[in-house]
Parts: C-alpha cells; sequence; structure tokens
C-alpha cells in the first residue's frame, strides 16, 4: 500500500471520506476513501499494489462469451450509412440516398454520438475484452486493434481475425500518430496512472483524432444517495472516481479537448446500489455470497427506468461517455 499524490492536480492534500471494501465478490481487505481538498477527485489512498489487486479480478470477473459476435442491427447501420459517412452498398442512387435521410432521421438522432467513419481508418479499443464490439467496427469498415490484459478474452477476439496484444497499452509499443480513434469503455478508473495512459493514448494518437472514454460520475444522484453503497464505486477496482468537472482537469493540460459528454446509466446501478444498502442495514455479506432480489427483479428495473432516464437527461448519471479530440 503506497500514499500517492491527487491525480489531477497533485496535491498531497485530501480528506478521508469513508473505509470501502469488495462488496461484489467478498474478497478480504480494507480501503480508505479520501477527496482531494484542491480539485475534489475521489480515490482510493493508499493505493493497494498491482500483486495485491490481482486477486480482486477473479476468473468470474472477466466476461467472454463468443456468441455475443454479431454486426450491427441493420437500422444502425443504415443510419451510420446515411449520416456519419460508413460506405453504403455499391450503386446506391442519390434519389434513395435522400429517403434514406428522411426516412431515417429518428435513428440520427438515436445514434447521435456514433463513432464518424474514417477511409481506411485505424481504430484502438483498449480493454476490448474478447472483440464483441471491434467485430462490428470491423465489418463497417475499419482497421481495428485491441488491448487486453485476458489471454483467454484476447484468444477469442483473435479467432475473428482483430489484432489483439495481450498486456497493457505501454507494453504493446505501437507507433507515433498511428490510430484515427482509440475507445477505453469502463477502463480508466481500474488504471493506477491514468494520466500516464492518456499521454501514451495521445502519443500513439493522430493530430485531431478522437478518443471515446466512459467512465462513472461521482457526481451522479447515485452517489449522492447511497454514499459508501454506490455500486460503481467497485472497491478497490475502482482506483479513481471521476466527475466531469475532475475529468476534464486531467485532460486539459495534456492537450485534450471534451467535444461532447452525456450519459446513458439505465438502471442497474440505482438498484444494486439499493441492494448493496440494504445487504449493509441487515449484515449481509457481498453480492455473490446470496441471492440479490432487488437488484435482479425484472419488475424494478421497468419501474425506475423512466426515472433514471430523466436523472441522465438532467446530468446527474451514473455513467458518463466522453468524446474527446486531440489538439
Amino acid at each position: 500500500m503506497e500514499k500517492i499524490p491527487c491525480e489531477v492536480c497533485g496535491s498531497h492534500q485530501h480528506q478521508f471520506l469513508f473505509e470501502g471494501w469488495d462488496r461484489v465478490f467478498g474478497i478480504p481487505g480494507r480501503f480508505d476513501i479520501v477527496q482531494c481538498k484542491e480539485c475534489r477527485l475521489i480515490f482510493i489512498n493508499p493505493q493497494p499494489d498491482p500483486e495485491k489487486l490481482k486477486k480482486y479480478y477473479p476468473k468470474d470477473y472477466y466476461i467472454s462469451n463468443p456468441s455475443h459476435y454479431r454486426e450491427y442491427s441493420w437500422s444502425r447501420r443504415w443510419a451510420l450509412e446515411t449520416y456519419w459517412g460508413y460506405r453504403s452498398p455499391p450503386n446506391t442512387r442519390g434519389a434513395l440516398r435522400l429517403l434514406k435521410k428522411m426516412v431515417f432521421l429518428p435513428f440520427r438522432i438515436k445514434y447521435r454520438h456514433a463513432i464518424p467513419f474514417v477511409e481506411g481508418g485505424k481504430l484502438l479499443d483498449i480493454g476490448c475484452g474478447n472483440g464483441t464490439e471491434l467485430y462490428k467496427l470491423k465489418l463497417m469498415g475499419w482497421q481495428v486493434h485491441g488491448v487486453e490484459m485476458d489471454a483467454e478474452a484476447s484468444e477469442r477476439a483473435r479467432s475473428k481475425g482483430i489484432s489483439v496484444y495481450t498486456g497493457d497499452l505501454f507494453k504493446a509499443n505501437y507507433p507515433d500518430h498511428f490510430f484515427h480513434v482509440v475507445r477505453m469503455s469502463f477502463v480508466l478508473e481500474h488504471l493506477s496512472n491514468p494520466k500516464e495512459a492518456l499521454l501514451e493514448i495521445s502519443r500513439v494518437l493522430m493530430p485531431k483524432g478522437r478518443i471515446y472514454i466512459s467512465i462513472q460520475n461521482a457526481r451522479s444522484l447515485n452517489y449522492w444517495l447511497f454514499g459508501k453503497c454506490w455500486f460503481s464505486l467497485d472497491v478497490p477496482r475502482h482506483l479513481f472516481s471521476f466527475t466531469p468537472e475532475t475529468i476534464e482537469k486531467l485532460l486539459f493540460p495534456l492537450g485534450l479537448r471534451i467535444k461532447a459528454l452525456w450519459f446513458e446509466s439505465g438502471e442497474r446501478s440505482f438498484l444494486a446500489s439499493l441492494q448493496y444498502l440494504i445487504n449493509e442495514r441487515y449484515g449481509r455479506g457481498a453480492a455473490c455470497q446470496g441471492a440479490q432480489p432487488i437488484a435482479e427483479s425484472r419488475f424494478l428495473k421497468l419501474l425506475f427506468r423512466p426515472f433514471c432516464w430523466a436523472v441522465d437527461r438532467l446530468g446527474f448519471g451514473d455513467l458518463m461517455h466522453l468524446e474527446i479530440v486531440k489538439c
């Protein structure tokens, strides 16, 4: 365990918030959650060393289901071809293209955060898992690459013709300015060195290239309501919990600018946090050690879906997604 300064502003001044533990698998260990007094970043301090962290990633943590390899839905494909420059079927006439734009206008709104296509473009997915998303993007014309720590998931991705490096981003040693787009979905919060990772991403990214990052939002209503029982804390796997303000402060000195920020959380985190709160109150163990009737209830998921949708629209959703441009 090592005490660290704030990853965003470098301050050593922080306040203790509460103690956290592994509420998913119940692996023993207690960790201090603190908040920087300068920039308000929330993080584990002291930080567990990488060797100790490995035991908190049991085999059940990784999901590598090969049955999920499929192309995008026809509506998404047509929307991507119509509005975001993806390859259209040959001999598509101008009148048909105009008709598609009129008919598929609602899908333009639905998929408004899609990645614009670049002819011959190279795309990197960090933490690509078994490559299900890369498989879809490859079918749409991208030259895809992945980085993945789990050897089994990497091998499954390679079996689909996807170039995957098994290990961390730094050891992959990609050339400078190699990629047009980099994706990183719920990975940054797991890294002990997010600033260094973003610098490496900036190095391998072309000028004006784009980064798509998904992370948890510590400015969310869920965190305000549930505190130490917030599902997305996921102690100790999530070493950092960002807000829109703290992630922007991390990106700005690196020459990275947020172009778009949106929230798409769903009801899973709200119900799981509520389950954690009840487990805490009644002295129950970790989620894997017994039934979780609230978190698993289909009725409650349907009941709370409109509420969670509204919270997202107000900017207090649990999960935030960013489109970032390299200056």
